[in-house]
Order: C-alpha cells, then structure tokens, then sequence
C-alpha cells in the first residue's frame, strides 16, 4: 500500500500520467465523444433514489466513480414511460424532476466522464417470488422463471413505447447526460421481442428476423431523430441466454451483423442469461472463471463491423482489462460489481496500484441486498454511496488510544486497521496462524480463491496503518487486560451448534466433527477415502455447498440431509442457481425435509433420518463421515470478565450475533470508526 502523501496528492487520471496499462488508459472515440480511457462503469442498480427522485446518496455514488477515474457511467434503468413507476427508479418521462437530472450530470460531466442512463422494461421477466399481473410482452408467453403471462403489447403500444423513449432521451440530453443505453438483454421486454423462443407474433414485429428486431430498430431510428449524432447510443445485447430456442451464440451472431448493416448503435455490449435457470449467466459468481465469455464476446465483436464493444463478465483485476484489449475481445472494459467494490479502480489502475484496489468477490451479495428492496452493499466496500468514498482513509482520532482487538477474521482485521489508521495503537490477537479467520478457510474450498481479496486487502491496510499482530495467540482476559486497552473490539467468531436432532451423548463422544472441523481436517491430511460423507445442512450458504464440492472430491458419495424444502434458500436466487447446477454436476445428493435422527449407529456406518412431515425413517448405508453445517452460536466468553474490569468492550461480527460477511465487514468498519 502507498504511503498516506502519496494517497493525499493522487495524481489525476489523465492521458498524460505513464500508466502499467497503457492499453486501458488510451482514449476511444465512441460517436462523437472521444473517451478519456477505456473504463466503463456498466449499469448497476443502487436503489438510492426515493420516490423517483435524485438524492445525494445517488450523485455521490455516480460522481464518485468519475473521479475515481471512469470515463463512462452507464446507471441503472430509469422510468421512461407511465406504466414504470417503481419509487427505487429515477423518472424521466414526465417533465418533472429536470433539475435532478441536472444535479447528476453536473457532478458526473464534471469529472470528464459521460453519463448514459439505461433504457429498459422488465415485461414478463421477474425473479422476486410470485407473479407480475401488469407485466407486457410481445406475446401471450409464461417467462421462463416466474411462470408470468403478460399482457399482449398491441402495434400502438410499441409505438407509444417508443414515442416514450424519444420524449426520455431528449429530455436527458437536455440535463445534460450523454447519452443512453438500450438494455435488449436479460430475459427483458426488449429481450423478448428479439428472442424467437418468446416473440409468437404474426404482425410487424414478430416472425422474421428484420421484424423481431423492430422494436429496437425504432428505438434507436427515434433518439437518433431527437438527439442527433452527437448523443452517446449504447446497445446491451443478448449474446447467449441460455434458453433453449431462444437467443444462443449463433442467432446473436446474425443480430450484431443485422444492427451493424441496419442502425448501427454507437457501442455494443453483450450479457447472457435470462429470466430463467440460466439467470445465474448474467451475474456470474465466483465459482465461474474470471473473464467468464470473453470467447464468446471476442467471436460477437468481430461480426461487430468495428462498432466498439465493452467487455463484461468478472474483470476483477487490471491486467485482465489491459489483457482483454490486447487480444482483441473488445475496446472498452466493463466493470459493474468491481466497481462497486472499489470506486476508485480505475484511478488506482492508472497509477499502478493494484494493491490499493478493493476487489470483487462475486459473491453476488449486492445483487441480492437490492433483490430485496435495500440499497447497494458490498461485501468489502462498507463506505458504498458515501461522499468521501474515493480513495478513502480515515480522519485522525481527537484522542490517541490503546485498542485491542480479539479475533483475526474479517470483522476484526476491518476494525483494527481503521481504529489504527485513525492513530490509536491497536493490538489484535487471533487464534489462528494467519488472519482471515473463517473467511480464509472457505477460501480454500473449490473455486473461493476470491473470497481472499477480502483479507488481503484488510492486512495490507493493516500494516500501512501500524497494527501489531499478535496470530496463534487464543487470548484471554489477562491477556486483554496486561495491555491496559482503553478499549476492546471482540470479534473471536462463532461455533456452529449441536444439531438439536441428535442426542447430545454423540457430541459428548466427541467423533462427530462439524463441517468446518472436517474441512480444516482433511485439508491437513489429503487423500481419497471410501464410503459415504453425509452432511446435515442446517445452513444454506455457500459455504456448506463449496465444501459438499471438496468432499465429493474425496469420498465415493456425498448426501446432503436437510430439513427444509430446498436448499440454499439463504442464497439470492443467481447464486442458488450457481448451487444447485454444481451440486447437480458433481453428483452430490440431496435428501429434503429430513433430518438424522437418534436411531443412527455411526460406528456401524448407519445413518437413519426422518421424514420431518411424517416421521418415515430411513437409512444410508456405508457412512464414512457425517458432519453437520448448523447456526452458529457466538464466542462471547470475554465479554463479561472485560466490561467487569470497567473495559469498553464493541461486539462485531459472529461475536454479536452470526451474519453475513458483508454484514460483519461493515460492523468492523463502523467499530473502527467509533472508538
């Protein structure tokens, strides 16, 4: 990490500065606007606007990643016609609201950076649990996921719809933005016409494929009429969705040939997935390869007839854009969750400071947080949306103080090196030889490597900020207190619990492991083993799947048990789609609405389980190893002996109550903050 004067006086992202990646950091002429580099911030939906205006929160999130060096910011979608009147989207139609519009362009334009909103419509599409009753479409189709039929758009309704759109993007070119982008990917209304697995029409726009792509046609005919050349036209496409009949490699392959010839957009950009069980290819997690369809964008751009392409789909690290530019997969490069991670990637990128960079987990956890209706979170960006985001460092301490932090995972490395940046003298003990804690052992499980980057960069950070890390010391009260601390962040984690099915006589024998004792376990002692693993999954994240994954590595059979009706029901849907089609893949088995019961003779390898409804008992045979995934019960043990000693003592973590990384990063950062 770069000492904090360097940080202070960073130079400005400009074509001038010699950059490690020359390639990224050359300008693009893109329409009639030439880009300062190659970095573009594609759309993420931040939920920070309220009743369909513009807050600060959204200028500050927008303008952020301008001065962090982008030099296109595509937003999420924005209201365009009457019918789109969610509160969480920026409207646009009517003719209220210019002044807001304006505020963004301002802060964003500002930094040399072009704003394009993005023009979409769900129709049928939907991944929230039930049906859409409003939704349109070009025909009377169930979506592929929710099962919606919408209602048939007549040829007047696209008409007015595309009236709509020439109103819109005059009205944003007239605040100020630079552009727009048509979102005709992901399973969406404009998708939908496109697809011919969806589009059953007989009129002008269905049947051929001149017909099926009117709609966007006319969309792109009209802004080009309202706004003229010198307004950015961006196009996001299908390259393959994943539904069979629908839109594969191929079929795209003729679209980009048919918009290059007919109405040529002034970008392309390429998604996959749909409102489908391939959902999970647009927002690919990190059980996918980095660069996950560059093959497939490389082969699109090259029917693309020199209309310049962004690239998207896990660029994680800087060399992977310079390296996606040197081999010809597109001209610019796309960042949405890496961008939300880190605002200042691009800036960082330039200056050759990769390790500054927070990095994407694609752990897919924002995309979940705004599924629910929340704002954008990250799992390693607590400050997402703050007005300080760029760059950050903390603000010194009014008063030096002695702090000490007791747990080395990733609640308690965030807290102990913002506390110390903040220039108190921070001590942090961690069980372990090495920090990360629990987050470092799921980095170990099949494809998690990412899940490092959380860790990594906390102890980089640390050290630039002066922690003293005292690792393999399980500290206690003495401990704590021969350090006089002033005060105490206790981030020691949780442990999973005894499964309540069971009789605690098997806990008291001591031969049945959890799930993270088998995994440390057979990690220290690798090989192949016969027989059958069985974990009870009392869990349902990731981490109990990844480490079903490991097992089936190294045992003939591996049997999920759990209680519920599904697994993975904590997951956001893209990833217990991810779940499901590996644990499908690698043949794990699972065994739903049960649960092991006392009946079982482990030692004989016999493990008997009932049907949680009927009681049905069971068996699977040839048990070489049962483990269990469980909630998780909190490691508070210090707590009472320091607030006993008059101590001031923060619970953070799985040490408060067990959460979500995300959720544990943040509270470590705000603990850090407080002291």
């Amino acid at each position: 990490m770069m000492p904090r004067d360097f940080w202070e006086e960073a130079l400005p992202v400009a074509e001038e500065v010699e950059s490690p990646y020359p390639l990224m950091f050359s300008p693009l002429q893109v329409g009639a606007h030439r880009l300062r580099n190659r970095v573009v911030h594609a759309s993420m939906s931040t939920y920070f606007v309220r009743d369909r205006e513009v807050t600060q929160r959204f200028v500050d999130y927008h303008a952020s990643r301008a001065r962090g060096g982008a030099a296109m910011i595509v937003t999420e979608p924005v209201s365009i016609a009457p019918w789109q009147t969610a509160d969480n989207r920026l409207a646009v139609y009517d003719q209220e609201n210019l002044d807001g519009l304006k505020r963004v362009a301002e802060a964003v334009e500002g930094e040399d950076c072009r704003l394009l909103a993005q023009i979409q419509d769900s129709g049928r599409g939907r991944h929230k649990p039930g049906r859409n009753t409003r939704a349109i479409g070009p025909s009377a189709r169930p979506d592929d996921w929710s099962w919606t039929v919408p209602h048939v758009m007549t040829a007047d309704d696209v008409k007015r719809f595309v009236d709509y759109v020439g109103v819109s993007a005059k009205k944003l070119q007239a605040a100020g933005w630079s552009g727009v982008e048509i979102s005709a990917g992901h399973g969406h209304l404009f998708h939908q016409f496109m697809s011919p697995w969806s589009n059953h029409r007989e009129d002008d726009y269905g049947g051929s494929l001149d017909n099926r792509l009117r709609f966007v046609r006319e969309m792109i005919e009209v802004i080009r009429a309202e706004c003229g050349p010198g307004f950015i036209l961006g196009l996001k496409m299908a390259g393959d969705d994943g539904v069979p009949g629908g839109i594969g490699p191929d079929e795209a392959e003729d679209m980009v040939r048919w918009f290059a010839a007919k109405a040529p957009p002034d970008f392309l950009c390429f998604c996959q997935g749909s409102h489908h069980r391939s959902l999970e290819m647009h927002l690919p997690d990190l059980h996918w390869p980095r660069g996950t369809f560059f093959e497939l964008i490389k082969r699109l751009r090259d029917a693309a007839d020199g209309i310049p392409v962004v690239a998207v789909g896990r660029i994680l690290e800087p060399a992977q854009g310079e390296a996606l530019l040197a081999d010809g997969v597109a001209e610019l490069v796309g960042l949405g969750r890496t961008m939300v991670t880190d605002a200042a990637w691009a800036r960082k990128s330039m200056q050759g400071r990769d390790n500054d960079i927070r990095k994407c987990v694609s752990c897919n956890n924002c995309w979940g947080v705004i599924n629910e209706g929340q704002p954008l979170q990250c799992d390693n960006n607590p400050r997402v949306g703050e007005p300080d985001e760029v760059d950050w460092w903390p603000k010194p301490a009014a008063k030096k103080r002695r702090v000490v932090v007791v747990g080395g995972g990733i609640a308690g490395l965030e807290a102990a090196w913002v506390a110390a940046a903040r220039g108190h003298d921070v001590t942090l003990f961690g069980a372990s030889a090495e920090a990360g804690g629990k987050t470092r052992l799921n980095a170990l499980l099949p494809d998690c490597e990412a899940l490092s980057s959380i860790y990594d960069y906390q102890l980089v950070a640390a050290g630039q900020a002066g922690v003293t890390l005292e690792l393999g010391w399980r500290a206690g009260a003495g401990d704590v207190l021969a350090l006089k601390p002033d005060a105490v962040v206790l981030a020691a984690g949780a442990t999973m619990s005894w499964p309540d099915c069971l009789p605690t006589s098997l806990r008291e024998e001591g031969f049945i492991p959890d799930l993270r004792e088998t995994v440390t376990e057979i990690l220290a002692h690798p090989g192949k083993q016969s027989g059958t693993a069985v974990i009870f999954d009392h869990d349902h994240l990731d981490g109990t799947y990844s480490a079903a994954e490991f097992l089936r590595d190294k045992f003939d059979r591996v049997v999920i048990l759990t209680a519920r009706e599904q697994i993975a029901r904590d997951e956001p849907v893209v990833r217990a789609q991810s779940i499901y089609r590996r644990m499908y893949e690698k043949g794990v088995e699972i065994i739903l609405l049960s649960e092991p019961c006392g009946e079982s003779d482990l030692i004989e390898g016999r493990l008997s389980y009932r049907n949680v409804f009927t009681g049905a008992v069971a068996e699977i045979e040839d048990v070489a190893l049962f483990t269990y995934s469980t909630p998780r019960i909190p490691d508070a043990a210090l707590l009472q002996p320091l607030q006993a000693a008059g101590v001031e003592v923060h619970l953070v973590g799985d040490c408060y109550t067990p959460r979500s990384a995300m959720t544990a990063t943040q509270e470590g950062h705000a603990a850090g903050n407080q002291i």
